[in-house]
């Protein structure tokens, strides 16, 4: 028969866990939120909001991560490294957008894993910020930050033993896809915007022939 001090001890531990863990979610579904959001305001060049909202995420991580110091076992839970992913997507963003910088892990802050993953998920921002420079008529622009897809992607296929990351390889396959469609679009805007110049040359050329 089990002894019943070592059974309440167990008792007292898995509940301990249990909050441990409750608490963990809440935290990692807070600190995802607030980042997501503050990737919305970056794109609506909402700068300021953005930069207070990143500033809520990573105090909401702070907590998390000293949530964690007793049960570290839980640092690779999946909403854990989905937290800290979705805040290193919003602070790449942030550098490209305030200062045309792509950040460091070690200027971010985070851990080798989110920080991988989160780069992936940011070759979808780039995308975004292409689309709305070739909506703008910004095609120098929309070309720079179609180079800089392609070189975060380069630069993470170079990386080896990638495949112990969980769904590495999968983020892999979609933003080789997104560098595909995208430089479809910029080269047909390009052609585009190169062609609506040229008729507009020959038409000023008549015009003053006239």
């Amino acid at each position: 028969m089990l002894d019943k001090k070592d059974l309440e001890k167990i008792q007292e531990e898995l509940e301990d866990y249990d909050l441990t863990r409750e608490k963990m979610f809440e935290s990692s579904r807070a600190a995802t939120r607030l980042s997501g959001w503050a990737i919305v305001q970056l794109h609506r060049n909402d700068v300021k909001d953005a930069e207070e909202t990143l500033e809520k995420a990573k105090g909401t991580l702070t907590g998390l991560r000293r949530l964690l110091v007793a049960r570290s076992e839980l640092n690779s839970a999946p909403t854990v490294v989905v937290a800290f992913q979705e805040y290193t997507e919003a602070k790449l963003l942030h550098g490209i957008v305030t200062k045309r910088k792509l950040l460091s892990r070690k200027q971010i802050g985070v851990e080798i894993l989110p920080y991988l993953l989160g780069l992936l998920d940011f070759i979808g921002e780039l995308r975004r910020m292409v689309l709305n420079n070739l909506r703008k008529g910004e095609a120098r622009e929309a070309e720079k930050n179609f180079a800089l897809m392609e070189d975060v992607y380069e630069d993470l296929y170079s990386i080896d033993h990638t495949a112990i990351i969980p769904n590495f390889r999968h983020k892999m396959d979609i933003a080789r896809k997104l560098i595909e469609s995208t430089r479809g679009d910029v080269v047909t805007e390009i052609r585009r915007l190169s062609l609506e110049n040229t008729v507009k040359d020959l038409s000023d050329v008549l015009a003053r022939k006239k």
